[in-house]
């Protein structure tokens, strides 16, 4: 019973990670296009990278998360990188995650607009009242409903990425060259710091997420292993993506939802399906950025988090009128430095001073029932 247990609280706690840094970037294809796809096979090194970012830091900071529970998203920035540093961090992050959050709303706007041709307003306010209905549920509902979707999403991904992957094996060979003919958006200068930028840009949203998180699993092992499996499956997902858009890098580079443009070429009825998945992995991490910007305000249900939503909702539907592309490379590259900083704490505060809670320490002694 125990071992089931431990299973499920590793299920849940790994698809809602999932599900949390999925979001438009990921599901729509657009950040993969920009942090890994653009730098040919330099990119496989970043999703590497990225994936030891991913998984080591969603195992520390879920199973700190449980170890040390805190009442403010501020007490979790101070404790890690110290009064001054953590509160610049905490106003920062704030800001960027109401930033994020709008830019999620014009990708719904984005999918919807590509697949349908509605105009982009209509996916947006579709968007809007989910999450404003949703994030009002408060976090255990929340919880519940983004941790189902984020394994859907993976599998869907992977799946779509395989088959355009091995059906154009061809293409792989010559991408490259391919490549130097066009004009790439890209997240900066070189693959390295692009697995940088990307978690760390990631770090500002899931670092206080994961600590609210970690109170939803059974024991401080559980949510550890969760966010390592998690972190590891995502990271996977991006690789396989990553490899189908350079084998397809003609008929994806310049399409705002180039995951959609694989899903359409496969089948059109694939398409239908993979529309409201992009619009599921987007649901479940903008829920989630609107709850943490209202909860700052008060808590679930009180008038101020009530009137923060819905003020948050109407600025989002202003903002997702310019370009989804835009607003993706525009906000992105430059919170993903600030969030290097946040990576660099953790590491340094979990290995210096809390040697007994280490990523290797949980993963090795952690059994995962078949």
């Amino acid at each position: 019973m125990k071992e089931k247990g431990f299973f499920l609280d590793v299920l849940k706690i790994g698809g809602a990670y999932i599900a949390f840094c999925i979001g438009s970037g990921f599901a729509t294809g657009q950040e993969i296009m920009q942090f890994f796809t653009a730098f040919g096979w330099l990119g496989v090194g970043t999703a590497l990278v990225s994936m030891f970012l991913f998984s080591s830091l969603g195992a520390m900071l879920l199973h700190d998360g449980h170890t040390h529970q805190t009442n403010s998203d501020r007490e979790i920035w101070v404790r890690y990188c110290g009064t001054k540093l953590g509160t610049v961090i905490d106003i920062f992050s704030s800001v960027f995650t109401a930033a994020v959050f709008m830019v999620m709303i014009g990708g719904a706007g984005a999918t919807i607009n590509q697949y349908t041709g509605l105009p982009n307003l209509v996916g947006s306010v579709i968007m809007s009242i989910l999450c404003l209905i949703t994030a009002l549920l408060g976090l255990e509902k929340l919880v519940d409903i983004i941790g189902a979707i984020g394994p859907v999403i993976i599998v869907f991904s992977l799946f779509i990425g395989t088959y355009s992957l091995f059906t154009n094996l061809d293409n792989l060979a010559t991408a490259s060259q391919t490549m130097e003919t066009m004009t790439l958006t890209k997240s900066c200068g070189n693959w390295f710091q692009s697995a940088l930028l990307y978690v760390g840009e990631n770090s500002l949203l899931f670092f206080c997420f994961l600590f609210q998180l970690s109170r939803s699993a059974k024991t401080a092992k559980g949510g550890a292993a969760g966010g390592a499996v998690g972190g590891f499956f995502l990271t996977l997902a991006i690789l396989v993506m990553h490899l189908a858009f350079m084998a397809n890098i003609s008929d994806v580079y310049d399409k705002a939802i180039p995951s959609l443009t694989l899903a359409s070429e496969i089948s059109p009825l694939l398409a239908g399906f993979f529309t409201v998945t992009v619009m599921m992995g987007i649901y479940s991490t903008t829920v989630p950025l609107l709850w943490m910007t209202c909860r700052k305000t008060g808590p679930d249900g009180s008038k101020k988090f009530i009137t923060t939503a819905i003020i948050m909702t109407i600025a989002a539907l202003i903002v997702s009128r310019f370009p989804f592309a835009t607003l993706v490379n525009t906000v992105y590259p430059f919170a993903g430095y600030v969030g290097v900083f946040a990576i660099i704490a953790v590491f340094v505060k979990h290995f210096k001073k809390e040697k007994n809670l280490n990523f290797g320490t949980v993963i090795r002694k952690t059994r995962f029932p078949l």
